[in-house]
């Protein structure tokens, strides 16, 4: 199957998604027909029209708007085909009950959870935990010690400990990484040592807590003791199965060397179930194929309005030479109509320009009773170009009012055209020099950084 949207125009394409793409450009354009100026349907039809002539771009548009839409359903139904089996694979994953939770290696740092919990076959909701790595020994670095109970002293000023009703930030390390900081809460129902307040249950007076923060450099220790008043906000079943959960996970010392961790598996009465969250992928790609496909209809009406402009510079650029036979055929004594029939023997070559295509064209109306008058009317207006219609009104002129002076205004327009054609070249190598500045600046920085690089070194070595 070719790219080119021409090549969807001229053949006629049949499939497993033809019915429902024809469908589909019937809704859309009943959708037009009431916003006629929507999209770039306007430029892509102008552009067939220059291209294929009046008649065939209605034809040719509608098989590329057919073979659009099938195209596009193809790559739709592949990324929801490829969602819908992502999103059925991970609803059919193993859904073992997770008992435990596997403690990371001092080298992996923490590990984040993300947990679905059950309580006796109803949905709770969705609990975040943060599992630390086993704790091995250390050595000592005591002097950082006094310094970085001091930059705890400020960040504790900054809570505002008289009245905290909301989760605290705890540093975890201190003094550019070089001590480790590890809090302990006096009461773990109210403030757990991550920081997550529990403030469900409290009285309106609210609960002093004693948060110890351990810091440790090495094999040195020290603890730290602040008073912290824990005000009330909120209550509910999660926010205390939270609370339970992570003290389990931070708060057991004498389990730090394991590598798991036992999750609770009842509370307050109910059997819990936990279930590790996975990501689910499916709405994701689903997403991005919607967005493709998108932007895959945008960048086919872009191709077909690019193609019109390919050809209508085609046209510009061969029209000189075209003009030049023209006259040379004319001088000859040899009637326009006869002119035409010879230079439409061009269209045969598969080289041929394409306005050989149009003087072909021509011929044929002529051919099937179309006045010649007519016929050169209608060469200048498939082709669109001020050029060819002020060739086709010369033409037009001969013919009614006979041969004197066709030949002196073809050889004046000729020289006219080949003017323009060098004012055009010079407009396109104007251009290519624009759009070397951006290269040219990026390969003289690279230079730049070539000779001043080594230079600065070699005079850092000589001072």
């Amino acid at each position: 199957m070719g790219f080119s949207p021409l090549e969807w125009c001229r053949q006629e394409r049949q499939g497993l998604l033809f019915g429902p793409a024809k469908w589909l450009w019937r809704k859309q354009e009943k959708y037009r027909s009431r916003h006629p100026r929507w999209g770039l349907h306007g430029r892509a039809q102008e552009a067939l029209r220059a291209i294929c002539g009046e008649v065939q771009a209605r034809k040719y548009y509608e098989r590329y708007q057919v073979e659009k839409n099938r195209r596009l359903l193809f790559w739709l139904l592949v990324g929801m085909g490829l969602s819908a089996a992502l999103t059925i694979a991970f609803a059919v994953q193993d859904r073992t009950p997770v008992q435990a939770l596997e403690r990371p290696e001092p080298s992996e740092g923490a590990r984040q959870y993300a947990l679905k919990v059950l309580a006796d076959g109803d949905k709770t909701g969705e609990i975040a935990v943060e599992v630390p790595v086993r704790q091995l020994t250390q050595q000592e670095a005591g002097e950082l010690l006094q310094k970085a109970e001091e930059e705890l002293d400020v960040i504790v000023a900054g809570w505002n400990p008289d009245a905290v009703d909301t989760d605290l930030s705890f540093p975890d390390r201190l003094q550019d990484g070089l001590v480790d900081v590890r809090f302990d809460s006096s009461c773990y129902d109210v403030l757990d040592g991550a920081g997550h307040v529990r403030n469900a249950w409290l009285q309106e007076e609210g609960k002093v807590v004693e948060l110890c923060a351990v810091l440790t450099c090495g094999e040195s220790r020290r603890e730290c003791v602040y008073p912290v008043l824990v005000l009330p906000k909120g209550t509910g079943f999660a926010a205390r199965l939270e609370r339970e959960a992570v003290r389990r996970i931070q708060g057991d010392d004498a389990q730090k060397t394991d590598k798991t961790i036992a999750l609770p598996q009842d509370f307050d009465g109910k059997a819990l179930r936990w279930e590790e969250k996975r990501p689910i992928y499916g709405g994701w790609t689903a997403f991005l194929t919607a967005a493709g496909c998108v932007a895959l209809y945008v960048a086919f009406e872009k191709d077909l309005v690019r193609e019109g402009e390919k050809y209508r510079e085609e046209l510009l650029l061969v029209y000189p030479s075209f003009l030049a036979k023209l006259t040379l055929l004319a001088g000859t004594g040899m009637p326009v109509r006869m002119v035409f029939f010879k230079m439409a023997q061009e269209a045969k070559r598969k080289t041929a320009a394409p306005v050989y295509e149009e003087v072909l064209r021509t011929c044929r109306e002529m051919e099937s009773g179309e006045t010649e008058l007519q016929a050169y009317e209608n060469f200048g207006i498939r082709c669109r170009l001020p050029q060819y219609k002020k060739c086709a009104s010369l033409l037009s002129q001969n013919v009614q009012k006979g041969t004197g002076g066709l030949l002196v205004a073809l050889r004046q327009e000729s020289v006219n055209a080949f003017e323009e054609r060098k004012a055009f070249a010079l407009r396109k190598g104007e251009e290519a020099q624009t759009k070397m500045i951006l290269p040219m600046l990026m390969m003289l920085v690279a230079v730049m950084i070539l000779v001043m690089v080594p230079a600065c070194f070699s005079f850092g070595g000589l001072t």
